[in-house]
């Protein structure tokens, strides 16, 4: 059985990972306070004490108002965490000679584009929480190890304590009878957070080395997102009403990207049959929350 190291396994993400994945790998994911990733000492002697196969980072700090707080500061923690910590996991996986893939956002880019990023469209990220991340790819690149960056774009779930998600925001709202305004020309890929799971053991196996965009193969707006819940949980649509990109960005910290949606063709060639559409998505979102 292959070990496998992750690094973040508490956030949205990693959790739902070793919740799945938990019996096909011998799994070892660590809290922060058993190994802080910005202490390098501690990540060596995680290495060497578990000796991993493959090491998973889904370790991030994600907050993209908060990050905005922090712009160009290099002690603040969503730098910390999303370049010198990746640099650290890269590092060793350098060293040990070990598999890594690291997961990464649609927020290094610009938004100006009017079709989904492939990944060989160049980063440009417009706000802190995005700069970050794409220092923290350059980190894992210039390591030199073996490794596959895999960047994913809005993950909802069925049920996660600790974070609110796009998904869970809009059924609540509409279960509670609440009015959603939704963003209608904006351009997203929410992906339902199971497909990413089943997408990284294909990516592992396969060590696949470069970079993979893994998300919903549909790209929608906000706002159909939102009536696309409704028609699939029979709830009342009326409750959304439409607002420009314009209007619900104004009063933001971090600029957002208008065009934030991924194209994930290329892993799809590569492994068919694991990414869904929105509707099969949000099909599958209900059966998981009921």
């Amino acid at each position: 059985m292959r070990k496998v190291l992750v690094f973040g396994g508490n956030g949205l993400v990693g959790s739902r990972f070793v919740e799945l994945i938990e019996g096909r790998f011998e799994i070892n994911s660590p809290s922060t306070q058993e190994v802080d990733i910005l202490k390098k000492d501690q990540v060596l002697k995680k290495f060497e004490d578990f000796n991993p196969e493959v090491v998973m980072n889904f370790a991030a700090y994600t907050d993209v108002e908060e990050a905005e707080d922090q712009k160009d500061d290099e002690n603040g923690l969503c730098f910390k965490v999303n370049v010198m910590g990746a640099k650290n996991v890269a590092e060793a996986c350098k060293k040990f000679d070990k598999y890594l893939i690291h997961i990464s956002t649609d927020y290094v880019f610009n938004g100006e584009k009017n079709e989904p990023y492939i990944e060989e469209d160049t980063p440009d990220p417009i706000n802190w929480y995005g700069m970050t991340k794409y220092l923290g790819e350059r980190s894992v690149l210039e390591s030199g190890c073996l490794a596959s960056i895999v960047r994913i774009s809005m993950p909802y779930r069925a049920n996660y304590q600790l974070k609110k998600d796009i998904g869970r925001f809009f059924l609540e709202q509409l279960r509670n009878n609440q009015s959603i305004n939704a963003i209608t020309d904006q351009k997203i890929t929410p992906t339902f957070v199971d497909d990413i799971v089943h997408a990284l053991p294909a990516i592992l196996k396969n060590k696949f080395k470069g970079t993979l965009h893994v998300s919903c193969q549909t790209p929608t707006t906000p706002f159909e997102f939102a009536k696309t819940i409704a028609k699939v949980f029979v709830l009342n649509e009326s409750l959304i009403s439409g607002i420009t990109f314009s209007q619900y960005s104004s009063n933001k910290k971090a600029k957002m990207l208008k065009n934030s949606a991924l194209n994930p063709s290329k892993f799809d060639s590569m492994f068919p049959g694991i990414l869904h559409a929105l509707d099969e998505s949000i099909n599958l979102f209900k059966v998981a929350v009921e």
